[in-house]
């Protein structure tokens, strides 16, 4: 019986002490040497899942959690099922939507308010499907400035965040990334560990691990059904259920049909993370979605 007991708690914590020593190697190694375009490219292509073994881990998250999304529907996108399950633990969610999501309205004949309030409306309705509200901060452009950061950082201290969720952070679009030096700036103004959480939006995490989200994957999809305006210009039902089913691949036959992927830090190490790819971060316009 207690060799059993040793062989089992070997088995979990191997691959616990595996995940956090590959991906403190890879800050310490990776990010000084890889360009920032080559290192997104990298992880676009999953190409680090060789060397970062990703750990299961369950709700809740943390006793009160924020999750930041850059645009109305990253939220539903990235963690919808890790929102679900953390709203199914008695520990509500928290999310804030930091761009207005107008850009383009113009030409597609709207108002910037117009777009803005359509755009949020859909985020409210996605939110109440968990029994959410959102907090819209509703900025035209995402900056990593000193107003944008101390408004954040309000929020966190607000709710005494304790974990974080936000698009990983060599995420494809710009904007996704600045929303991370944001959030960095914002934990910089805070005394108490955060548990950083990276989703993937349009393009793979470094996951270090993993979510099953069986249980909450028909209110994940009826989440990203709100979002009829994203809808239209790319189906973001059907590619994101195939990604979240394509992910349970890391975990065995059998195991779970749907699955969610982050990269986790704390606050300390990720404030580092956000720093080297700042300091790489080529000088170009923001852009918006």
């Amino acid at each position: 019986m207690i060799r059993d007991y040793l062989r089992q708690i070997y088995r979990n914590a191997l691959p616990l002490l595996y995940a956090r020593s590959q991906f403190k190697l890879f800050l310490k190694a990776g990010l000084g040497d890889i360009e920032l375009r080559m290192l997104a490219l990298a992880s676009a292509t999953d190409y680090f899942s060789n060397f970062v073994r990703a750990i299961p881990i369950r709700a809740p998250f943390g006793k009160s959690i924020v999750v930041i999304a850059p645009h109305q529907d990253d939220e539903a996108i990235g963690c919808g099922g890790a929102l679900a399950l953390q709203a199914s633990s008695g520990n509500a969610p928290s999310i804030v939507v930091l761009q207005d999501g107008a850009d383009g309205c113009e030409e597609l004949g709207f108002t910037r308010q117009g777009m803005m309030e359509m755009r949020n409306e859909e985020s409210r309705r996605a939110a109440a499907v968990i029994a959410a509200s959102p907090v819209f901060l509703n900025h035209p452009v995402l900056a990593d400035d000193g107003a944008q950061i101390a408004e954040l950082a309000e929020v966190l201290i607000e709710r005494k965040a304790d974990a974080v969720f936000i698009p990983f952070a060599l995420d494809g679009h710009r904007d996704h990334r600045t929303a991370n030096y944001i959030l960095a700036g914002a934990l910089r103004k805070i005394s108490w560990n955060v548990r950083v959480f990276g989703y993937e939006v349009w393009g793979m995490c470094i996951p270090n691990v993993v979510l099953i989200i069986d249980d909450v994957i028909e209110t994940k999809t009826e989440m990203l059904r709100c979002f009829t305006f994203a809808n239209s210009a790319l189906d973001y039902v059907n590619s994101t259920l195939g990604l979240n089913m394509f992910h349970s691949r890391m975990l065995g036959a059998g195991t779970c049909r749907y699955a969610e992927r982050f990269f986790e830090l704390p606050r300390e190490e990720y404030i580092e993370l956000a720093g080297r790819i700042r300091a790489a971060e080529p000088s170009a316009p923001a852009n918006g979605r």
